[in-house]
């Protein structure tokens, strides 16, 4: 019964307006299923440039080595921890082009609407959205425990030296005397 109905729907005695419209109808609902069919580029919250993922709790760890490496170093430090916290995750800023459409309403106010569309680019594995930038993550706050943290000259030496290299407010590092 399906089938006879849709064989006189499509017959060429049918109606050609109904016809149009039923094709029209499906030719948007692929198109708007069509994004979710392509391949991907690199989403950027937890991607390089190259497009491999990097976890969070893997450039905390690499934040966190380094600034051992280097309190090491500061003269009555001693041995130390040091505990990374980031406030978001790596950013990835892509080209677009923005189109802006300004119109007068009846009222005489504008009324400025615009759209932005990431720019593509063609590759071996589909297309990719063109990457302008990617935004490190900035860190939230950071403790350090250390040997000599009771000590108020080393404590101020490490809350700056710590406060420098991530350009972050002192007020986000904490450092307290390893038991």
């Amino acid at each position: 019964m399906i089938k006879e109905k849709w064989r006189t729907f499509f017959s060429k005695g049918g109606d050609k307006k109904r016809r149009l419209l039923v094709l029209v109808g499906v030719v948007g609902i692929a198109l708007l299923a069509l994004p979710e069919l392509l391949p991907r580029g690199s989403s950027g919250a937890n991607t390089t440039a190259g497009g491999s993922v990097v976890a969070v709790s893997d450039i905390e760890a690499a934040f966190e080595k380094r600034i051992t490496a280097v309190l090491a170093q500061v003269e009555g430090v001693g041995e130390c921890r040091v505990m990374v916290t980031l406030e978001n995750t790596a950013t990835a800023v892509y080209a677009a082009d923005s189109t802006r459409n300004d119109a007068q309403q009846a009222d005489g106010s504008n009324n400025a609407s615009g759209s932005e569309e990431v720019l593509f680019v063609d590759t071996d594995t589909g297309p990719v959205g063109l990457l302008l930038t990617e935004l490190q993550p900035s860190v939230k706050g950071v403790v350090v425990v250390c040997a000599g943290g009771a000590d108020p000259t080393v404590r101020e030496q490490v809350t700056q030296l710590v406060a420098t290299a991530f350009h972050i407010s002192s007020r986000r590092v904490c450092v307290a005397k390893q038991q």
